[in-house]
């Protein structure tokens, strides 16, 4: 039995569909898993100074993270890695990770010194006990972008061999360690336990991959400064787009962090909160389809396949569309059943609910745009074309922090504004409201983004003509989902009490089958062709039809 787990999770997953719902199935594990941290963290904390600090400790060690991909981003590493010999692949590996580990420590080291004068300059908002806390909170976190740079290493490996089940399943084990830091670190140790926590997750989640350097390593030489050389120059010049890309976007949440900053005490940790709700239908479809179709658009674009490689392109778009447009629908409709039910107990209060909803629901509208991005980006990298996408992705980035700034200070300054916003979202007398722009002009952007990278991808590459009606369709049953579950919270609510948790479930629950049902429907009546393919590849997994000829 031992053997034949080890099988599954080490035999390598050719298909993109089969590879991408593996990795989604794992990564719905892991934000089940998220949820269970993030209601432990609500029900002791609620949205307060205690998660402010510990939210905002993340941004400097994730921007770290994000110039240490220079060597280590599978970007890069798996182009170079699948045109290369067992041998070959061991040498690069083995000069990575000693170029890797210079850069770390040294970055590293420096910034434990400078942290208690970095943080103040990057969120000027925060003083006293919660500017202390972020200084602690950051200096032990600084571990975090160390352990998880190597094991994006180790990823870049199993891709090359496509065991996805492998890269799957180490999420799963950094939200054990997190929770351990919750449930067993913070009562012995306080508010540092939490962070050795993070630290803890991120030990877990290379462990679970580093057997997969094993065979690299066994080829591995002894570095010369002429291979050492070679290797960080061949990886770097790959990934230095890919890393301003990511790091300007760490960027941009840590400029959303300095501004929520001045705002009322916990809206950073609602802001925060909000993010990681809808980061899980990103995560589950988005990145799932994104890791799932990146070896295979290197390898269709190294054999001179163009035209297969757009059409992967644009299949991935389709689904993502096709998954992700009725996880808008209800996460806006339901945004306060959601909220409630995976967060609202113990110190999380109902001003907290609200405002945590209204800024799920704003940022919830750019899911489709997200997912696509990380398409797209992958597509070019795939195609050794680095430029747009750190173009695009970094005027994105820039043009979101400039907007968010001057939307936060007008909102604060034009009570009409203000009121309209809150009434709209029905978030009146709540605390912090005006960082409610910083969700919006972020959709806003990342919308005009997203259709601006598809434009230069079809421009360039080609286009699907599929595309448009698949988009329609899904956004057409969406929003009849959207409106049955509408109509079933009103009817329900007149048959449960909305003030007990059991009442908020089972109301959410409800509006959500009935939005589904409604969705399912209309696509049917559609015939569209993404469910078509979707119950193809069910019947196939299931041994049911012969689907040989299926995409």
């Amino acid at each position: 039995m031992v053997r034949s787990i080890l099988r599954a999770f080490t035999e390598p997953i050719r298909g993109l569909h089969q590879a991408a719902y593996i990795l989604a199935l794992f990564s719905f594990l892991s934000q089940i898993l998220a949820l269970v941290r993030d209601r432990a963290f609500a029900h002791l904390f609620g949205a307060g100074p205690v998660l402010d600090a510990y939210f905002a400790a993340f941004k400097v060690p994730d921007l770290v993270f994000a110039l240490l991909t220079l060597f280590v981003s599978s970007f890069a590493l798996v182009p170079l890695l699948s045109g290369r010999g067992e041998k070959e692949q061991g040498v690069l590996i083995g000069n990575v990770l000693v170029a890797f580990g210079v850069f770390a420590v040294v970055v590293s080291a420096i910034l434990w010194f400078v942290m208690p004068d970095v943080i103040p300059l990057l969120f000027p908002g925060f003083e006293g006990t919660v500017r202390a806390d972020i200084i602690l909170l950051s200096r032990i976190m600084l571990l975090q972008p160390v352990l998880l740079g190597l094991s994006s290493i180790a990823a870049s490996v199993i891709h090359v061999h496509r065991r996805f089940m492998i890269y799957a399943v180490a999420p799963i084990f950094y939200n054990i360690g997190i929770i351990a830091g919750i449930f067993f670190l913070y009562p012995s140790m306080g508010i540092a336990g939490l962070a050795w926590g993070v630290v803890l997750g991120a030990v877990l989640h290379f462990a679970t991959q580093m057997p997969s350097l094993g065979s690299a390593l066994v080829h591995m030489e002894r570095p010369t400064f002429a291979s050492l050389r070679n290797s960080v120059a061949d990886v770097a010049l790959s990934s230095l787009p890919r890393s301003l890309a990511l790091s300007a976007q760490q960027v941009l949440l840590v400029v959303f962090v300095g501004i929520a900053s001045f705002s009322a005490t916990g809206a950073v940790a609602a802001m925060s909160f909000a993010l990681n709700l809808q980061s899980i239908p990103l995560t589950v479809i988005g990145l799932s389809y994104a890791a799932a179709i990146f070896p295979a658009l290197s390898f269709l674009f190294a054999a001179g396949d163009r035209e297969g490689f757009a059409r992967e392109v644009w299949a991935g778009i389709r689904h993502i569309a096709f998954w992700t447009a009725p996880a808008i629908a209800l996460l806006i409709v339901l945004r306060a059943q959601v909220v409630r039910v995976v967060l609202g107990s113990g110190e999380f209060s109902w001003d907290d609910t609200r405002l945590t909803a209204a800024i799920l629901a704003l940022f919830a509208v750019s899911l489709i745009s997200q997912a696509a991005i990380l398409v797209f980006s992958r597509a070019y990298y795939a195609a050794r074309e680095t430029l747009t996408p750190i173009f695009v992705n970094v005027t994105g980035a820039l043009g979101a922090a400039a907007i968010a700034y001057v939307g936060v200070v007008w909102v604060r300054e034009t009570p009409l504004a203000r009121y309209f916003l809150e009434s709209l979202f029905r978030v009146v007398d709540t605390p912090g409201t005006s960082v409610l722009m910083i969700p919006l002009t972020y959709s806003v952007v990342i919308i005009a983004t997203s259709v601006w990278f598809g434009f230069l991808f079809a421009k360039r590459f080609g286009f699907e003509s599929s595309v448009p009606t698949a988009l329609g369709q899904s956004f057409a049953a969406s929003v009849i989902g959207a409106s049955g579950a509408y109509a079933a919270l009103q009817v329900i609510a007149l048959l449960v009490s909305t003030d007990t948790f059991i009442g908020i479930f089972l109301q959410g629950l409800g509006g959500g089958v009935a939005g589904i049902g409604l969705w399912f429907a209309t696509l049917v009546l559609f015939k569209n062709k993404e469910l078509e393919e979707v119950i193809v590849l069910w019947k196939k997994k299931n041994g049911k039809a012969d689907v040989s000829s299926a995409a």
